[in-house]
Formats: C-alpha cells, structure tokens, sequence
C-alpha cells in the first residue's frame, strides 16, 4: 500500500514539475504581477494609515474637528497637517511607479531579456527623447518643488490662473483640483506659473455695506461693528476669528449711496463662511435700528431713473 502511495506521489510530482516547465514563464509572469500589486496595496496601505494617524494626532491634540481650527500655534500646526497628506499622496504615486518598474523588469528577465544591453539602449533613446520630454520633466520638477516648498497640499482652497477650487491631489505630474461647481480640473504642474492659497496662514471676511448717503454714518458704523461683534461671540462662529471686527472707513461715496467696509480677520478658509453670518445679521440689525439701505440704481448727475 505504501508503495502505491508513493508511486501516486511520484507520478502527481512528474506531472506538476512538467506543467511547471512547460509554462513556467507564464506562471512566473503572473506571480511577479500578483506580488506586484499585493507588495503595492500593503505599502500604499501602511503610508495611509500612517497618514491618518499623523493628522488624528495633531487634531486630537489641539481638540479640533477641522484643520483651520486649530487654536495653539495654528499656522504650524495645520500645515503640519495638509503638509502630511501632501507628501501622503505623493508617496503613493511614488509606491506605484516603483513597484510597476521594479516588476517590469522582474518580467523582463523572466523572459530572458538582456537587461544590460537594453538599460543601454534606454539610456541612447532617453539622450534622443530628452528635448521632447521637456515639458514632463518641467512638470515633474515643478510639483516637487510645490510640494516641498509648501506652496500647496491636500484640502487647500486655492486658485490656479483661472480656476478656483479645492486641491484633491498632488501627483507627480498633475495637480486636480475640484471646483465649487463641482468640476474636476486636471493642470499641468510645470503650467502653475501664479498660484493663490486661501489656507495658509490666515484670512480676512471683508464686508462692503451700501447705505443710504443721507442717514447718520457714525450710527450706521456703531450698528455694523454691534451686530458683527454679537454673532462673532456665537458658538458658531467664535473659533472661526482671529481678530476683531473693525470699520476701514467709508470706501465710496456716489450720488445717494455711501460704501462702508467692515474687516475681520479669521482662521484660513473661515472668512466666506463669517461673510455670509455677517450679512445675515446686519440685514436683521438694520430692520431693529430702521437703517435704510441705498436704491439698487445710484441717484446722480447724468443718471436718470
């Protein structure tokens, strides 16, 4: 019975060592790819986790839901943040690329390329390549310089020459970048030439305030600053401002209508958000104090109605 075993064994040996060298590059082929993309989804998922739990960290210790919120020493520490998940994004990219060239070449010499002889020839085709690759290489250097300079990250509100959005990710070559209306925009980064960020540092609600020219202004500007410094008092809004609101004077004057501007300084990304309260509760404090705003059309010289 044991040697009819062990001849079964032999014969089930025989014939997997002959399928295996009959299809061995294949098998191979397909064994560096599952390795390759298993090797990929561990480490994207070990710099994920690690990422989160940077930003948890920082958050947790300043007791903040969002990254403009942050109270002690607020600048750093919510760059720290956006900073994190910036070079998280692009690590990923940087995993993928690796690991794709690394199990290419893997399947290369599976297949009995000649590595050395083709790295050469790569290396002739590249000089040839090189004045036409110009504007990859431009976008390639350009986003490790965004990146490493800070001038933008994952969540920042920023606006690239025409476009205005939210930075959803920072790859190697390309930044997206999603727009209030909800549009993706892919850009170049060598073609970031001017670029505005709304969540560094901090940012200023600027109110204008058009009024009836005839009616008391000093009022007028006492009610402004009242109604703004109530509502900024508000659970809503106190963690949102850095500073107190302030008149900058009158702005214009034309015909009927007189322009006060009301300041207030705020955390990075707050100073829309303070916009919109401010003017909600200016329109239920003019009502209270019978405050009259100006006609939509100016009244002056050479303007009829």
């Amino acid at each position: 019975m044991n040697e009819e075993d062990g001849g079964v064994s032999e014969v089930v040996q025989h014939t997997i060592g002959s399928f295996y060298e009959t299809w061995s590059h294949p098998i191979n082929i397909v064994a560096i790819i599952l390795g390759a993309i298993l090797v990929n989804w561990i480490l994207r998922r070990m710099l994920t986790r690690t990422v989160t739990q940077i930003v948890r960290g920082v958050k947790k210790s300043q007791d903040v839901d969002t990254t403009s919120e942050m109270q002690a020493a607020p600048y750093v520490n919510a760059r720290a943040v956006q900073r994190t998940r910036t070079l998280g994004t692009v690590g990923r990219h940087i995993i993928t690329w690796t690991v794709v060239v690394i199990a290419f070449i893997m399947i290369l010499g599976n297949l009995g390329v000649n590595l050395a002889a083709l790295l050469t020839s790569a290396g002739i085709v590249a000089a040839g390549l090189a004045f036409g690759a110009q504007n990859i290489v431009k976008d390639i250097l350009n986003g490790i310089f965004m990146v490493f300079e800070d001038q933008l990250g994952v969540g920042d509100v920023v606006t690239i020459g025409t476009v205005s959005g939210t930075v959803e990710d920072v790859g190697i070559r390309v930044t997206q970048v999603r727009a209030l209306d909800g549009t993706l925009w892919f850009i170049r980064n060598g073609e970031i030439l001017t670029l505005g960020n709304s969540s560094q540092g901090w940012g200023r609600a600027l109110i204008d305030v058009t009024v009836d020219a005839h009616q008391d202004l000093a009022h007028v500007s006492d009610v402004i600053l009242d109604a703004a410094r109530a509502l900024l008092k508000s659970d809503r809004y106190a963690r949102k401002v850095t500073g107190e609101p302030e008149i900058m004077g009158l702005e214009s004057v034309f015909g009927d209508r007189a322009t006060l501007r009301l300041a207030v300084r705020t955390r990075p990304e707050a100073q829309w958000e303070v916009q919109r309260g401010i003017r909600a509760e200016l329109r239920r404090k003019f009502r209270e104090h019978d405050i009259k705003l100006a006609d939509e059309f100016p009244k002056g010289p050479g303007i009829q109605k």
